[in-house]
């Protein structure tokens, strides 16, 4: 009996070390409100708000970074009102732009045209298909999602249900949405219950909960057999295993945004938009 105990007590304790860990690589300062992070062609792209995350202002730009976190240019691209999210497909950058997808030629530089989203409020991130499709998050008011196929854009989904939906990740016919929760205090984006990731299954709109209530969710993505998440308010990474249980990996400070990982390099990248910054973490197992 006591060797039973013994053991159920070990395996509470395995249960509880996380199953990964963050190591800081590089840090690059100096940017304003950064939200979103990608990967192209030997190089990083960064949106930059730089300014209030829903006003029209024309101060948003990009940021082109080496893959050490040296700034090639920190205004690479400008044009933009309050760029935040962004996903490549082939040599083409969309970028969501409150209530517009702007689609940015990577080999020129130049933003090649716009998709208004009618009745979107606060556009913010972005998850591409294989074949291109994609797939944009209104978290804020919206409570939606559109999708930009053949040249143009729609309302794919529009459901309570969304709980201000952030993050997205896509996965054969499921869509999984990391959420914000529904804002209580439209001073400080607060909520009374906090976001959740769900599954959002495209072909019937179903919507199913796969964790608790945790955090504000912000980005999402795919790690290992789960998912890494970040939470803006609080400034917790989170790894979310396949049953659904959150481990905390590091705290940082608030305002982590849109988060990207590397699989091939093995990179976790976390845009830090209080702290205009963006940090670079290797992710260990332990």
């Amino acid at each position: 009996m006591k060797k039973l105990v013994i053991i159920s007590m070990l395996l509470c304790l395995v249960q509880m070390v996380p199953a990964q860990s963050l190591k800081k690589i590089w840090e690059v300062q100096t940017l304003e409100a950064p939200e979103s992070v990608v990967h192209y062609n030997g190089a990083y792209y960064v949106s930059n708000v730089s300014g209030q995350p829903a006003e029209k202002n024309g101060k948003g730009f990009i940021t082109k970074l080496d893959t050490k976190g040296e700034i090639i240019e920190l205004k690479w691209l400008e044009g933009f009102n309050a760029p935040k999210g962004l996903g490549i497909f082939e040599n083409h950058l969309y970028v969501a732009d409150i209530d517009r997808v702007g689609l940015v030629n990577l080999d020129t530089g130049e933003i090649e045209k716009w998709y208004t989203a009618e009745g979107a409020t606060f556009l913010n991130d972005i998850e591409i298909g294989p074949t291109g499709t994609v797939y944009v998050s209104d978290t804020f008011g919206g409570n939606a999602i559109y999708k930009i196929e053949q040249d143009a854009i729609e309302l794919l989904v529009k459901d309570e249900k969304l709980d201000y939906p952030n993050g997205l990740k896509l996965d054969g016919d499921l869509l999984y949405v990391a959420t914000w929760g529904v804002v209580t205090n439209p001073e400080t984006f607060g909520t009374d219950v906090p976001g959740v990731l769900l599954a959002l299954h495209l072909k019937n709109k179903s919507i199913k909960n796969i964790t608790k209530s945790f955090g504000n969710l912000d980005g999402l993505v795919r790690y290992e057999n789960g998912f890494i998440v970040s939470d803006w308010i609080s400034g917790a990474i989170s790894f979310i295993d396949s049953n659904g249980d959150v481990t905390a990996l590091e705290q940082i400070n608030p305002g982590t945004a849109d988060i990207a990982y590397l699989k091939k390099e093995n990179v976790l990248l976390v845009p830090r938009m209080l702290d205009g910054k963006l940090t670079a973490y290797e992710v260990s197992d332990n």
